[in-house]
């Protein structure tokens, strides 16, 4: 009697402990569809780390961007691209560079450089207090 309970208590601390250990998203999908609105597929790392998601309507866009700067801010290097639109252009390798210490700036250019198919980099600079993007074709 004692060996299985030992037996049932240590699987049930190891499958609590399995489940701690798993990779959770950092943005949370939702695939809510409506006539008009525009969709976005869109790949993203932070740090390094790769994601996809799918984002429904221009309000879950700018939700995204939010969080991708809020990232940048809190200190991490962050890349998004709107794959759909990137496959709309040709790729000439044209990089386009943008600093400034106004976050709406900032945003807004990222934004747009991000719509026109560009992937692009957010990087915030704590001491200087300034974004530095960059946009690659």
């Amino acid at each position: 009697m004692r060996k299985t309970f030992t037996t049932i208590a240590l699987f049930a601390v190891l499958g609590t402990l399995a489940v701690s250990c798993q990779k959770e998203n950092i943005i949370d999908e939702t695939n809510i569809v409506a006539e008009n609105d525009s969709v976005y597929k869109v790949s993203y790392t932070i740090d390094g780390a790769t994601y996809q998601i799918t984002l429904v309507g221009d309000e879950a866009w700018h939700d995204f961007l939010n969080r991708m700067f809020a990232l940048a801010e809190e200190g991490h290097v962050v890349t998004f691209c709107d794959e759909d639109a990137a496959s709309r252009i040709i790729s000439t390798k044209e990089t386009v560079t943008y600093t400034t210490p106004d976050h709406d700036e900032a945003y807004a250019w990222a934004e747009s450089m991000g719509k026109s198919g560009y992937t692009v980099t957010v990087t915030f600079d704590k001491e200087k207090k300034t974004y530095t993007c960059y946009a690659i074709k």
